[in-house]
C-alpha cells in the first residue's frame, strides 16, 4: 500500500491562502507521493489551487462533527501514512498522535493569553515538529504565513519555483466584459456597516476612485441580499450566475455573483485591490498584486488593541505593492489616508 502526506487545512478561505505557499512546499518535497489535502466546505472552490496529479483533495466541515472525526481515524487505520500536516490547528487533530506514533506529525501550536496552550504541552511532546504562532507575543512576530512555510521547509529546490505556477484561463463571460487595466475594490457590507457607510458613501468612494484609475471594477460579499439589486440599477452590471449583462449608464463595472475561478482571475488580473482585510486581500497577496489593505479596528479597550495589533502581525503580508490603512467613520479623512496609495499607479 502506497504511503500517504496528510495535510489538514479546514479553514476558511481567508486562512487557507495564507497557507497556499506552505502548501507549495510540502508537494514539492513529495511529487513522488501521495498527497491528501483536507479543506472546509468553505474553501472547497478554491481547490484548484492544489490541482496537481499527485494530489487529491477531500472536503471537511469547518467545525469536525463526531462523524467526521470517527471517518478520520477509520482512514487512518486503513491507510499507510508517512506524515501530517496541521496546518489548522484543531483540538482533535493532535490527538491522532497518540493512537499514530509511527507517523511524523507537523503542526502549527498556539500561545494565548492567560497561559492557553494549544495542544497542551504534552501533546506537543508527540509532535514530530512544531512552530508556535504565539498570540501573546507584546512586539512584533512572525505571520502566520511564515510559521507556516518555516513548519513545511524541508530544503525546497529552486528549480521548482514554478511549480505552483497558476495559469487558469479567464471564462469568456469574464473576458468579454473585464476591462483590460483596472481597479477592484471588494465591498465588505458588514464592515461597512458598522463604519456607517452606505450606498451614497460607496457611491462617493467610488467615484473619486476613477480620479486614479478609468476603470473601476467593484465586487461584494457573495451573499445575495438587497444590495445586489441596489447595485446592478446603479451600475454596470455582469451577472455571473446567470451571465446576463446590464449595460447601465455608468463608468463602474458591478461584478454580481463572482466565485471560484472567476474570482481568482479578477483579483489576479487587477492593477490595484482595495478592499476590507481577509480573503480578498490575501488572494492579492498570494498574486503579488499591489493592495491598499483596509484594516478595521474596532478598539473599546487594552484587550481590543492587543487583540487587533496581533492579527496584524500574524496576517500582515510582506512584498513590495502593499500598504494599508486603518478607515474610520469619518470619510473625508479615510479618503484622504487612500490618497498616498493610489497616486502611484
Amino acid at each position: 500500500m502506497e504511503k500517504k502526506i496528510i495535510v489538514f487545512k479546514n479553514d476558511r478561505l481567508g486562512d487557507l491562502i495564507h497557507g497556499v505557499a506552505a502548501i507549495n512546499n510540502i508537494l514539492i518535497n513529495n511529487k513522488n507521493k501521495k498527497v491528501i489535502v483536507f479543506l472546509s466546505k468553505i474553501s472547497e472552490k478554491f481547490s484548484f489551487l492544489f490541482k496537481k496529479k499527485n494530489t487529491s483533495v477531500k472536503v471537511l466541515n469547518y467545525h469536525l462533527s463526531l462523524a467526521e472525526k470517527a471517518k478520520i481515524f477509520f482512514y487512518f487505520l486503513t491507510n499507510k501514512i508517512e506524515k501530517v500536516y496541521i496546518l489548522s490547528p484543531k483540538n482533535f487533530y493532535f490527538f491522532l498522535p497518540l493512537f499514530f506514533y509511527k507517523v511524523k506529525f507537523y503542526g502549527i501550536c498556539v500561545n494565548g493569553l492567560q497561559n492557553y496552550k494549544r495542544p497542551n504541552t504534552l501533546l506537543r511532546k508527540l509532535l514530530y515538529k512544531y512552530v508556535i504562532n504565539d498570540r501573546e507575543a507584546k512586539g512584533k512576530r512572525d505571520s502566520i504565513q511564515m510559521l507556516q512555510l518555516k513548519l513545511t521547509n524541508e530544503e525546497v529546490n529552486d528549480n521548482d519555483s514554478n511549480y505552483f505556477h497558476l495559469d487558469i484561463p479567464k471564462s469568456e463571460k469574464i473576458k468579454q466584459h473585464l476591462p483590460s487595466n483596472y481597479m477592484l475594490i471588494h465591498f465588505k457590507k458588514q464592515i461597512g456597516k458598522k463604519l456607517g457607510w452606505r450606498i451614497q458613501e460607496l457611491d462617493i468612494i467610488l467615484k473619486y476612485l476613477t480620479k486614479f484609475y478609468k476603470n473601476v471594477v467593484l465586487i461584494k460579499d457573495i451573499e445575495k441580499d438587497e444590495l445586489n439589486l441596489i447595485l446592478r440599477k446603479k451600475y454596470k452590471t455582469l451577472d455571473l450566475d446567470n451571465g446576463i449583462f446590464y449595460n447601465n449608464n455608468s463608468d463602474i463595472l458591478f461584478l454580481d455573483n463572482v466565485e471560484g475561478h472567476d474570482l481568482y482571475n479578477v483579483i489576479k488580473f487587477a492593477r490595484k485591490v482595495i478592499a476590507f482585510h481577509g480573503t480578498i486581500t490575501s488572494i492579492a497577496f498570494l498574486n503579488k498584486v499591489p493592495v491598499l489593505d483596509l484594516f478595521y479596528c474596532n478598539i473599546q479597550s487594552q484587550k481590543d488593541y492587543h487583540s487587533h495589533k496581533n492579527a496584524f502581525y500574524e496576517f500582515k503580508p510582506k512584498y513590495q505593492g502593499y500598504d494599508f490603512i486603518i478607515p474610520s467613520k469619518n470619510l473625508d479623512k479615510t479618503m484622504k489616508k487612500m490618497k498616498f496609495a493610489l497616486k502611484n499607479n
